[in-house]
């Protein structure tokens, strides 16, 4: 017959790695005006986070400022194009300040005014939730310093775990979905995006990335979900009952009917198990009779009656 291959496990949503961004600061300095003061604050792009004061950007305005009054000076005296010393030191003075993330509305108003600015904002290079603020106004930051982490939640990761027995067709590409106790009768759907290349020495089991969509945010960092991952089907395969199968130690068996009410054990090698049904890789040949219920009572038997055997001897 065919077993559909698929995994039931439990994950847990997590921000995506590729989707969080660090804004730091390009020089040492000091942070005068503070406009997010708390984690969670949904922020678009561009928007005013910080006002901060910077001797190295106030320096490097002022270079650029007396390199525009060179080539004013130059164009004033007839000069029939800018000396080619004016023209790099102009274009240095706008790639500094683009360098030190000067915005280039600042940068234009720079050049019509003609006047430095002390204080230079700080904008969200994305929109998303602040979830990590590191600073307060007066506070004097480095380049080393994170002063916001944002994080757009348009994409979420699911962290799940597989066992051992299971790895053999995980791999990236696989559909799966998800859902939660937050929101009954939603269903999410996504892919394995990953598979970590480690299994865990205590859990013996091994973790893989679900990648989902999340665009109106309704599944949030750290909830539980229920995930399914899909593997197709395995045609053509020998399927026995589960109920058929005995565990005993290190041997799998299962109890055969020879007919004429005499039945004997045979061990068996089992590949996938799927709810039910399990796929017999070795020991039994398709038509064979099995022992479906029943059949430890008969291995009981067994047992005892080598077991009075052995005495008598």
């Amino acid at each position: 017959g065919t077993l559909w291959k698929f995994i039931r496990t439990q994950g847990r949503v997590t921000y995506d790695d590729d989707r969080l961004i660090r804004v730091h600061s390009r020089t040492p300095g000091w942070i005068e005006t503070l406009y997010v003061r708390t984690d969670g604050v949904r922020v678009q792009r561009k928007d005013d986070l910080a006002d901060y004061f910077s001797p190295d950007v106030l320096l490097a305005q002022r270079d650029y400022i007396e390199s525009l009054r060179d080539s004013e000076l130059e164009s004033f005296g007839g000069a029939a194009a800018k000396d080619p010393a004016t023209a790099f030191r102009e274009r240095a003075g706008v790639d500094m300040l683009r360098y030190l993330r000067v915005p280039s509305m600042d940068i234009m108003g720079l050049e019509r005014s003609m006047e430095p600015r002390s204080i230079v904002p700080i904008k969200a290079p994305q929109g998303g939730v602040i979830i990590e603020h590191n600073v307060r106004e007066g506070m004097f930051v480095t380049p080393a310093d994170t002063m916001f982490t944002i994080a757009d939640l348009s994409e979420v990761w699911v962290m799940v775990d597989v066992f051992e027995h299971q790895i053999a067709w995980m791999r990236p590409g696989l559909s799966a979905e998800i859902t939660t106790p937050a929101w009954p009768g939603r269903v999410w759907q996504g892919e394995v995006e990953f598979v970590y290349p480690e299994v865990d020495a205590q859990a013996r089991t091994l973790r893989a990335r679900l990648e989902f969509a999340n665009p109106d945010e309704a599944l949030k960092p750290n909830m539980f979900v229920e995930a399914v991952i899909y593997g197709g089907p395995k045609r053509d395969v020998l399927i026995l009952p589960r109920e058929a199968l005995i565990l005993s130690g290190e041997r799998e068996l299962v109890v055969v009917s020879l007919g004429d009410g005499r039945f004997q054990p045979v061990e068996v090698k089992t590949g996938m198990w799927r709810g039910d049904e399990v796929e017999v890789l070795d020991g039994l040949e398709e038509g064979d009779e099995i022992v479906v219920s029943g059949q430890f009572l008969i291995d009981s038997e067994s047992n005892l009656q080598a077991s009075f055997r052995r005495l008598g001897e």
